[in-house]
Parts: structure tokens; sequence; C-alpha cells
């Protein structure tokens, strides 16, 4: 599984064809009965696709051509053998995705002339998701979770156990022309030249160190765009050594204790939702706080009129909606000019997603609160950089 980039959510918003269909359903990972009931909800969706398809003039046989890849997906065993929380999938003449992913989805099946991507808000909210790195010298383990499911992610080239080293060493005398050689003040000046072993007591420290070191490197670079605070599980002087290495902005100062290793994904969640859920709550209170000293000044505003030219421009700090609100229109980024209609019309957008999409894109915050917990009477408040 990939996980969701706010790249990709642009993507899918930019995409404007007539017809785009998003379909939302909630998925099983275990339970053999709600399993097998997984491809019949597909199936089912893919027929309300095609009716409503059908409903708006759209020649049959080109519906069928359109949903044949969601088609395959139902009889697909492997697809189904892989499965998170909740499956997000969109088609159109030129493109075909699917997300799955530790969200339960409400049902749902979208026929317009652009993808609605509502339902995967959350996903981007400041407390929608989080990342777990299970730390051991015999297994490397990655999750992205919310609050309520968490999926492993495979990290490109990232290694396995330990016992990876000598093969991620050679890798680097490759791509640096030269055997690597440690020079930090923390480490021995020890040369491996192909001989030795990972298990000779000498070396043992500085093995684990530079291990340490190259998972650091991998998934730094896998996480170069995100935002998503990251909780480290480990034994204490292995999360030590991480945390001398690590360049990842949000990782938190609360760890995982003991050894991940015996704990199952289940285990591993709830003890990781134990140390994000109070910085997410005391993030949103503080957030909330900024937006009531504010109130009444050019430093906030509830009007999409506003909000969507400041997001366009990366001038909202942080966004509040309420994940099921839709906004109607039209938005014109060369004159700024923004009309927000009752219903939606032809050419329409829904102008909370597009700010939603705009705000990501300029490391803004996303907040997805409850009616009673919105700042303001409106479905969609901002605070402003300047």
């Amino acid at each position: 599984m990939e996980l969701l980039r706010t790249e990709n959510l642009r993507a899918l918003v930019e995409h404007k064809q007539w017809p785009s269909i998003s379909i939302y359903l909630p998925t099983h990972r275990t339970g053999r009965k709600e399993i097998r009931e997984d491809p019949i909800r597909l199936k089912n969706a893919i027929a309300e696709a095609k009716e409503r398809l059908n409903e708006a003039g759209y020649p049959r046989d080109q519906a069928s051509d359109l949903l044949e890849q969601a088609s395959n997906l139902v009889v697909s065993q492997s697809f189904w053998l892989y499965q998170s929380d909740g499956l997000a999938l969109f088609t159109s003449p030129e493109l075909f995705q699917f997300y799955r992913l530790p969200l339960r989805f409400q049902d749902e099946v979208v026929v317009s002339d652009h993808f609605s991507i509502r339902q995967l808000v959350p996903m981007f909210s400041e407390d929608g998701r989080f990342y777990v790195l299970a730390l051991s010298q015999k297994q490397i383990r990655f999750f992205e979770a919310t609050r309520l499911g968490i999926q492993e992610i495979a990290v490109p080239e990232m290694l396995k156990s330990i016992g990876d080293l000598r093969q991620y060493d050679q890798a680097e005398e490759h791509i640096q022309g030269h055997t690597m050689a440690l020079t930090q003040t923390a480490r021995t000046n020890v040369v491996l030249h192909g001989q030795g072993t990972i298990a000779d007591k000498a070396t043992y420290k500085d093995d684990v160190t530079r291990y340490i070191q190259a998972v650091a490197r991998k998934l730094e670079k896998y996480l170069s765009t995100e935002t998503a605070p990251l909780v480290l599980a480990g034994v204490e002087y292995e999360q030590a050594f991480y945390r001398q290495e690590n360049a990842y902005h949000n990782l938190l100062n609360e760890g995982i204790p003991g050894n991940p290793q015996e704990l199952d994904q289940n285990q591993i969640h709830d003890a990781a939702w134990e140390i994000v859920e109070p910085y997410f709550a005391q993030a949103r209170q503080t957030m909330l706080g900024h937006y009531a000293d504010f109130s009444n000044t050019d430093k906030t505003s509830d009007k999409l009129e506003t909000i969507l030219p400041a997001a366009y421009h990366g001038r909202v700090r942080a966004l509040f909606i309420e994940p099921n609100a839709k906004a109607w229109g039209q938005f014109d980024p060369e004159t700024l000019l923004t009309t927000v209609h009752d219903s939606p019309g032809e050419g329409d957008v829904d102008l909370i997603d597009l700010a939603t999409v705009y705000v990501l894109e300029h490391q803004g915050t996303i907040y997805a609160l409850r009616r009673e917990e919105m700042p303001a009477q409106s479905p969609h408040a901002a605070i402003f950089r300047y």
C-alpha cells in the first residue's frame, strides 16, 4: 500500500472530465463473512454508477468500458487479500486510481464532471493521521494510522532488519564511489571492507548505530513532504540512537517502550493513539484559541469569498471545516473571484474541497470539526498568516 499524499489529492481535485466517478466503501481486514461482502459491495456500487450514467444519457457500452478496471477488482482474489478500513476508487476516461486507507468511509457513489474528495479530508486534517515506526534489529515496520485504524506501509528500499546492513553498505559504496567511513564523534572511526560479521562484538554498537542511521535516512526521504506526527516504538537505547539521527521535524518526544516485535498491529495502534491523542487535542485547542483571539479582525474569516483567494496565495494558517458540509460554486485563480451557489450547477466544484487542497499545498493545517466545535456559525473558517 502507498501513502495518499497531498499531490495525489491535488491531482484528483484538478482532474475535470465528464464523467468522473468516485466510489467510497468501508472494507474489512478480518471476519470471513465481512470480507466476502466487500466485493459484493463494490459490485453494487459499480452497478449504481452505471445506472446513474445511463440516466445521464451516457452510452451503456461506454459505461462498461469506463468501469472495466473497477469491475476487474471485484473478482481479483489478490486485491481483496490486502484491505484496510476503507476503499476510495476514482475513475474517468483518462484516470483510474484507488486507495486502501485506515479510515472508515461511508458508502457513496458520486458521478460528476470532477471527483469528490470530501471523505478523504480527514486523512489530511491536523488530527487525522499519524505514523508509527516500529524499530528493532530483527524487523522494521512502518505504519500509517488514524484514530480508527492502522495499516502497514512498505517504505521503498527500507532495510528489513540489521541483517541488511552489509547490503546497504555496498549500495552506499557504489553510490559514493568509496567505502563509507564513520566520522561523527559519537562513533568510532571504523571502516568496513567486507570482512567480519555483524555479530562481531567489537563493532556491534557501531553496526547498530549505522543500521539506525540507514533506517532514518530512508524514512526521512519517504516522508520529505509529510507533516503528520511520527511515533517511535522500540527499546530505550535504540530509540535514543534514532532520535540522535532523526531529521524528520515532527517526531514526537514520547515513544512506545519495549520490543515492538512483541506487539501486534492493534496493540501498536492503541499504544500510539494514547501518545498522539493529547498532542492532537492540545494543538486543536491552541488553534481554536487563536481564532477566538483574532475574531472580528482581518486575521480570520468564515466567508469562502475571502478564504479561497487567501488559501490560493498561501495566506491561510489554519482552516476549520465540517467534514460533511459542502459549498458549491466556482473560483477563478486569475481574478480571484469566488462565486458560491446554493446547489451545484454546471462547472461547479466543492469550494471547501478546493480550499482544503490549497491550504495543504502551502503547509497550512486543516481541522475537521463537529458542528458544535466550529469556531464560527459557518461550516468553514480560517486563520490567516497575514
